[in-house]
């Protein structure tokens, strides 16, 4: 009689995993906002200079 083995337990890893992708994507989303309003601050800066020299 052959003994058969139980699927590997590969939860925590999958979780680790989703956990990892999750937090990189949520990264990406907090520079993108950040790089966002920097390029607002920018953007009023420039217009504060161009409003100067009319």
């Amino acid at each position: 009689m052959m003994f058969q083995e139980p699927p590997a337990d590969t939860l925590n890893y999958m979780i680790a995993g989703y956990a990892v992708i999750l937090g990189t994507i949520g990264l990406y989303i907090v520079n993108i906002i950040l790089r966002f309003r920097s390029l607002r601050q920018d953007e009023a800066l420039l217009d504060e200079i161009e409003a100067e020299q009319a």
